[in-house]
Formats: structure tokens, sequence, C-alpha cells
């Protein structure tokens, strides 16, 4: 296919690319095609819409029609550019790990705000998590709360490397340890039950049955081991909420992102059993009901 009639400056470039994608459905065309093309040029987006009639020289040009060729086969744009914007801060991305999505950003909010109301300013806070994934809520955690000491893992080893990277890249390897395994049992050599202040997660939770109806970019590209939680989406939460109890300090806070469609059956198991207390469900910007909340009771009622 030809690269452009009109010419390869910039303005052309934008315009045979949104084109392109608008024919592969993408869904937001020319932001995915400006996106690109600043990270080709390497400029930022006022310079790239300031300077239209310049022209891109010629390996840039094949770069650019490579990037565009591989967003419009539905490749995730995060994935293409390596890196991803999670609470204002740079997170390095890859196919070995989930994209850090905007609504997981209020599970760390939540968790900022509770810390702040409800922990001593001089007592180190103590914060578990499962499943790091690319490191984006340890990594953000610790950033922002200058007194956390923040213990995370992961089954994947693929996973705890992007981890690892991101971790390296904030500079905070002193606040967050990042351990393999699966659940809660590789934490028994690090951290003491009972003296956790916050358990956190955002576990695999899609069905089966909605893996099957996701858009091709999450089907195809995200790590299926980070995304299905079972028959019913609710695998995960059962052995977190079941376990978490036991690490728990009395007062301490499990926080957990759920499905859109999840609020009342997480809910009901959290209250079934019985070392909760204060159940909050909190909503996302879009109304939907995103992340439950529960403190662990002083003492069994």
């Amino acid at each position: 296919m030809a690269y452009a009639q009109d010419g390869n400056t910039i303005r052309d470039s934008l315009k045979w690319a949104i084109t392109i994608l608008k024919k592969s459905e993408i869904e937001f065309p020319e932001i995915d095609a400006d996106t690109l093309l600043i990270y080709v040029l390497s400029c930022d987006r006022t310079r790239l819409y300031t300077n239209q009639d310049n022209i891109i020289d010629e390996a840039d040009i094949c770069k650019y029609k490579k990037l565009i060729y591989k967003r419009a086969s539905h490749v995730p744009l995060q994935y293409i550019t390596g890196c991803v914007e999670f609470m204002s801060l740079d997170f390095t991305v890859d196919e070995r790990v989930l994209i850090p999505r905007p609504e997981t950003e209020i599970l760390v909010e939540t968790i900022l705000d509770k810390a702040q109301g409800n922990i001593l300013p001089d007592k180190c806070v103590i914060i578990m998590e499962i499943g790091t994934g690319s490191g984006n809520i340890a990594v953000s955690l610790a950033k922002n709360l200058s007194n956390a000491e923040i213990y995370t893992n992961d089954i994947s080893q693929e996973a705890l490397l992007v981890a690892e990277t991101n971790v390296q890249r904030h500079d905070i390897a002193d606040k967050v340890h990042l351990l393999h395994g699966n659940f809660f049992g590789v934490f028994n050599n690090s951290v003491e039950k009972e003296h956790v202040d916050f358990i956190v997660s955002n576990p695999p939770y899609v069905s089966e049955s909605e893996w099957n109806e996701l858009e091709p970019e999450v089907r195809e590209h995200e790590p299926r081991q980070a995304l299905v939680g079972g028959e019913d989406g609710l695998h995960f939460y059962r052995r977190i909420i079941n376990d978490a109890a036991h690490w728990l300090r009395p007062g301490g806070f499990l926080v957990i992102e759920i499905g859109e469609t999840q609020a009342n059956a997480v809910s009901k198991l959290i209250e079934d059993e019985e070392h909760y207390e204060r159940t909050e469900r909190i909503k996302d910007l879009q109304g939907k009901e995103r992340i439950i909340s529960a403190r662990r009771r002083s003492e069994n009622k």
C-alpha cells in the first residue's frame, strides 16, 4: 500500500493513519494516531500540531507505518509504546502484565485516604498486595506514603520482572518487596500475621463466559491469568476474603477492586466471613461500584 499521496508531512501522516485505524474500527483513531506519531518523533502534542507542515524523514515514516499497522491489528496502544500513566507516574508495560486501568487509581486513593485517617503519622504502614502485575499499585502507594512498607506477590515470574523494572524506575526498592508465589503463603517469612494495616488486591475477576466477549485488544493480548477469575469470576475473592482476616491487625482494612456487576456478590462474601465490619462500596467516575473496603473486627461479635 502506498504511504500517502499528498506527501510526508505531519498533517498527511496523521490523516493517513486515522484512515487506516478507522477501517480497523479502532475506538479512538485520532488519539492513537497522534500518540504514536508523538512517540516516533519524540515530541509533545503542542509541537506536533504547531508544525503540521513539517516533513517527516523516511526512517520515521517507516517506523510510524509499522506501529500504525500494529495498532490496526488491535495490539493495545500501551504495549506498542511500552508505557502507561497511572497516578501521574509512568509505568513500563508489555504483554507479560495487565495494562493498568484508570479506575484502579480509585483503589490506591481509597487506601491513601484511610491511611491518613486511621494510621498515626509516625507509624510504619504495613501493606500487603495480592497479585502485583506491573507493580503500579504498590509503587504508587510507596510514592505517596512516606512511612509505608509494602509486600507484594505475583504467581507470574515474568510479571515480577516488569514490576521490578518499575520499582527500580521509581527508586523505591527499599519500600516495595516483590515475592514470587500465589495468595498468602509466600508472605509467611516476611510479614507477621495480625500486624498488617492494609491488604489490597485487584484480582482476576472476569468470568469464563465474559472472557469470550471481551474486545480483541484484551482477549488476544493481555495475560489471561491476570483477568479470568474462574467460572463465575469470584474465585480469587473467596480465597482473599477468607485468608486476609488472619493477616490483618484488628482495625486493619481489606480493599479490593471488583467488576462493575460484582458489588452485591463480593459484599455478601465479606459479610458471611464475620471477621469484618464497616463494609463500604466506592463508585468510579461513571457511577459504577468498583471498590469495596471492609475493616477487620477488633473482636468477633
